[in-house]
């Protein structure tokens, strides 16, 4: 009897493979534009420049902004789109 139990485990084992697609959370690593800077127009004039100066500087800020969130919008968009490509 003892000989019969043996012989099971002299056999070949069976392997099996089997793929799991599952979807993964990658970190989307995106570099902050060069638009993006730290120092905008308004932070380079003074209070005792005159109000033309400062008005120009500060519409001068909102296009620099402008163009820094543009950048950044394509950033994340170009990651969420990355990340439902690989989803399916």
């Amino acid at each position: 009897m003892s000989a019969f139990f043996l012989a099971g485990c002299a056999s070949k084992p069976v392997i099996q493979t089997q793929v799991i697609e599952k979807p993964v959370v990658v970190q989307c690593q995106v570099e902050i534009p060069h638009e993006c800077k730290s120092a905008y127009a308004v932070d380079r004039v003074s209070a005792k420049d005159d109000a033309l100066t400062i008005n120009r500087a500060f519409r001068a800020e909102i296009e620099e902004r402008w163009a820094c969130e543009i950048k950044l919008l394509a950033a994340v968009k170009g990651c969420n789109e990355g990340m439902h490509e690989r989803m399916q």
